[in-house]
């Protein structure tokens, strides 16, 4: 990426993140309730991507795009943390536990089909 497109999406990511900050602290609460009610399937864990589906649908039309879009972002902070601390537990790598996801989820994909 050229510098001058680099320092436009920079910006670009600066104000949206500005602007979605009042919605930090919802996008955070419903994050930790979707994560409660997911990490406790685990006798059925092909429920949780509907349960997952399911807030992400409530969350949307009760609150909007810009609190499901700070949702997301808070889904994708939480997830980039547990990475991280999981080599602490572990002895991988983060890039050996994205590996071992990306693996899983062809194996799945390759059961489905």
């Amino acid at each position: 990426m050229d510098p001058l497109a680099r320092r436009r999406m920079i910006a670009h990511v600066q104000v949206e993140r500005q602007r979605l900050l009042p919605e930090h602290e919802e996008a955070t609460r419903t994050t930790i309730e979707m994560l409660r009610a997911g990490t406790g399937q685990a006798g059925d864990p092909q429920l949780v991507p509907y349960l997952n589906f399911a807030y992400l649908l409530g969350v949307k039309s009760t609150f909007g795009d810009d609190q499901l879009m700070a949702m997301a972002l808070s889904v994708a902070n939480r997830a980039t943390t547990a990475i991280n601390d999981l080599p602490h537990h572990t002895g991988r790598t983060p890039q050996q536990i994205i590996d071992q996801y990306e693996t899983d989820i062809i194996a799945d994909h390759e059961d489905l089909t």
